[in-house]
C-alpha cells in the first residue's frame, strides 16, 4: 500500500520532464507576382492585383500610334452577364474605333462593382498614360446596369457614361454633373423598367428642356430625346423602336463622339 504514492511522484516527475513541443509559426501564402507590363500598340491581355490580393483579368487594346510619355484618353466597356471581354470587343467594335480616333480601350472580366474599377483605374491611368480628365465608360446590359453605378459612386473620375440595353436600379444620386448618353430598344426584355431608369437620372441631374428628334436606326424610326442638366451635362436617349436587346451598329461611334465632348469638369 505504501508503494502506490511513490509510484505516483514518479509519473507526475516523469511528466514534468517532457521536452515542450516548440511552438509552430502560422504559414503565410506569398503574394501573387504578375508579369510586367510592357505598354504598346495592339491587343494585351493583362491582370491587376487589387489591395486583398485578388487577381482581376482585362483585355486592353492600345491604338497603332501609342507612345510612352504622350496622353490618351481611356474608354471602359463592360460586358454582360456571360459575355466575355473578347465578346464585347466583336460587338462593339470599339478597337477598331480606338485605332481610327486614337483612344485606349479595355474590356475587363467580370467587373461589377464600383470598388474594383476605383482600384483598376489607379493602376491603369499611370501605366498607360491614360488622361484622368478623359476617362469614360460604356457597358451592355448587366454592364449598362454597371455602368449607372459608376456614373453614381465615380463621379469625380469619369467625363461622361454610355450605358447600352441596361437599366439602373432605383433612384440615382449623384454627387456632381457628369453627362449620360443611352441606347434602348422598344422589343427589349427589359424596355419596361427604361422609363423609370430615364426619369429618376432627370431627376437627380437636374435635366430639363428635353428636345425630341426623330430619325432611323436598327431599320427602324428613332426618338432622340436630349436634355441639359445640372453643370452643363446632358442627358441623351436613343429609343430604337425596332430594337431588341442588342448593340445598335450606330452606338459605337456615337457614343465616342459624345465622350469627347464631355470630358471631366
Amino acid at each position: 500500500m505504501k508503494l502506490v504514492p511513490s509510484l505516483l511522484m514518479v509519473a507526475l516527475l516523469a511528466g514534468c520532464a517532457t521536452t515542450p513541443q516548440p511552438a509552430t509559426t502560422p504559414t503565410t501564402s506569398p503574394k501573387e507576382t504578375l508579369p510586367a507590363e510592357t505598354p504598346a500598340p495592339g491587343n494585351h491581355s493583362l491582370a491587376f492585383l487589387k489591395t486583398d490580393g485578388t487577381k482581376r483579368e482585362f483585355l486592353l487594346h492600345a491604338p497603332p500610334d501609342y507612345a510612352s510619355g504622350k496622353r490618351y484618353p481611356l474608354v471602359i466597356a463592360l460586358h454582360g452577364s456571360g459575355g466575355t471581354p473578347e465578346e464585347m470587343a466583336k460587338m462593339t467594335k470599339l478597337s477598331e474605333l480606338a485605332d481610327a480616333k486614337g483612344f485606349v480601350v479595355v474590356y475587363p472580366r467580370s467587373f461589377q462593382d464600383a470598388d474594383t474599377i476605383a482600384q483598376f483605374l489607379d493602376h491603369v491611368t499611370p501605366k498607360w498614360g491614360i488622361d484622368p480628365k478623359r476617362i469614360h465608360a460604356t457597358g451592355f446590359s448587366a454592364g449598362a446596369a454597371t455602368t449607372y453605378v459608376i456614373a453614381e459612386k465615380l463621379t469625380e473620375r469619369f467625363g461622361s457614361v454610355a450605358p447600352v440595353s441596361g437599366s439602373g436600379a432605383g433612384d440615382k444620386v449623384l454627387p456632381a454633373p457628369i453627362s449620360l448618353l443611352t441606347f434602348q430598344g422598344g422589343r427589349d426584355r427589359l424596355a419596361q423598367s427604361f422609363a423609370s431608369t430615364n426619369s429618376s437620372w432627370d431627376k437627380a441631374a437636374g435635366c430639363k428642356d428635353e428636345k425630341v428628334t426623330t430619325l432611323t436606326m436598327g431599320g427602324g424610326p428613332t426618338h432622340r430625346y436630349a436634355s441639359t442638366c445640372n453643370g452643363g451635362t446632358e442627358h441623351i436617349v436613343y429609343s430604337v423602336t425596332q430594337m431588341g436587346h442588342e448593340w445598335p451598329a450606330e452606338a459605337s461611334a456615337l457614343m465616342w463622339d459624345f465622350f469627347v465632348a464631355h470630358p471631366l469638369r
